[in-house]
């Protein structure tokens, strides 16, 4: 239950109708998501342009793709706490503005040495996002509303793996290359003024109203306004004490493992295990994030119900990530065993869904999983550096297990496994509250 006596349930003001400024803030959000992965997707499109145009190996390909991962996942440490030690408005505004201009400036690289640096600052500048956006949305909507609200903005990421082939592709035949990425990075522009004129935490906000902001506090915990940014180093290293902490790093591993081998491995799997031609494997790619962007919004709807009925929110998060996971470790066990191509791209399909649907709820979790909100997003970056980890490791593994033992079953089979892993420690270890 959420600990409320069912008095103060009835007295919790309803919720307010006409102008709902926190529905702006999540929108500012998606926009800057949006934006930001057209710029981490766009050189992947790219990139047989540029290797014909500048005479770059796939060795040396394949070394500026992966330079944007490893910066993202270690950045994510010091960037949950500069969140939330200087707040979310200021860090992303100039976390936008810094991989705008590392993603425009791309299209002047003309060496592997530029485009290494570049691809690392746009993985440093880009690391700010969710935890920014984790902390903007534990501000401004109460615990019953929260994972509906991330899943907005965690939609947009589905969205722009889907977009980003088709409008970077468009761009390539309109202009070169180099003009491509300066259009692309200018985009980012757009979003940071979006985020500049529509966050400002609720109770500073000049359009804010009265009835909105009562809600918006009457909904959240009690605690939610405790603490101090003041003492947020100190409570950043005690965070690694706790159990909860590790299980949450540890299960985001597993989640992530899985959505970057879908990213990296996909269209590879269709071609060489289902043996769909190269165009018909790049269109049968976009359907599982298409039906993953529906799942999202979804599975944070369920999550979000089962506060309204009463469950505890860190207990609906974990519980939807638990059970979104368990399914998708079914659903790749299924794809392993699957002889039909037909019956392989819709069991990768229904993978892609349930594991959206765990995805609101991960990054909700971050939110419901401590007794205040001083240090959220500092617990959402920890979490999703682990996820990272994962992503990175996913490619390389995956690439190790299909030359090694002899295809693609066995790669599907660990990942399975390691979703058995994440329904261990999201729905049996992550079960107490941290007490920051």
């Amino acid at each position: 239950m959420d600990g409320r006596t069912a008095a103060q349930r009835a007295a919790t003001p309803a919720r307010p109708r006409g102008r709902n400024v926190r529905w702006a803030v999540i929108s500012a959000l998606t926009v800057l998501t949006i934006t930001s992965y057209l710029d981490r997707g766009n050189l992947s499109v790219a990139a047989p342009v540029i290797r014909e145009d500048l005479g770059f190996s796939a060795t040396q390909m394949g070394l500026v793709l992966s330079a944007f991962v490893w910066p993202y996942a270690i950045m994510n440490l010091p960037a949950g706490w500069a969140i939330d030690r200087f707040g979310p408005k200021v860090i992303m505004t100039v976390a936008a503005l810094l991989w705008s201009v590392a993603g425009a400036a791309t299209g002047l690289a003309r060496n592997v040495a530029a485009f290494l640096g570049l691809r690392v600052v746009l993985g440093i500048a880009e690391a700010p996002l969710f935890p920014g956006a984790l902390k903007a949305t534990d501000q401004w909507f109460p615990d019953h509303e929260k994972a509906r609200a991330t899943s907005v903005y965690i939609a947009a990421t589905q969205v722009g793996l889907a977009i980003a082939p088709p409008i970077t592709t468009a761009l390539l035949i309109a202009v070169d290359w180099e003009l491509m990425f300066v259009l692309v990075g200018a985009l980012g522009l757009v979003g940071v003024l979006c985020w500049w004129l529509a966050y400002e935490k609720p109770g500073r906000h000049r359009r804010v109203s009265r009835e909105e902001l009562a809600y918006i506090e009457e909904n959240q915990r009690s605690a939610a306004v405790a603490g101090s940014s003041a003492g947020v180093g100190r409570q950043w290293a005690r965070l690694f004490r706790y159990p909860t902490i590790w299980a949450m790093i540890i299960g985001g591993f597993c989640l992530q493992y899985v959505f970057w081998f879908y990213i990296t491995w996909l269209p590879s799997y269709l071609e060489s295990a289902q043996h769909f031609s190269i165009s018909a494997a790049g269109l049968l790619s976009a359907v599982p994030y298409l039906a993953g962007g529906i799942a999202v919004v979804l599975g944070g709807r369920f999550s979000d119900a089962l506060v309204r009925r009463g469950m505890r929110p860190m207990d609906a998060r974990r519980r939807t990530i638990a059970g979104g996971s368990l399914l998708t470790a079914f659903a790749l066990g299924a794809t392993a065993l699957s002889a039909n191509a037909a019956m392989a791209v819709t069991l990768l399909t229904v993978g892609m869904f349930t594991y959206s649907l765990t995805t609101a709820s991960y990054w909700a979790l971050a939110s419901d999983v401590a007794e205040t909100s001083t240090m959220v997003g500092s617990i959402g970056s920890i979490q999703n550096f682990g996820g990272f980890l994962g992503g990175a490791f996913a490619p390389i593994a995956t690439g190790m297990i299909v030359d090694r033992l002899g295809g693609f079953v066995p790669a599907l089979v660990v990942a399975a496994v390691l979703l058995l892993v994440s329904v261990v420690s999201y729905g049996f270890l992550v079960r107490r509250k941290l007490p920051v």
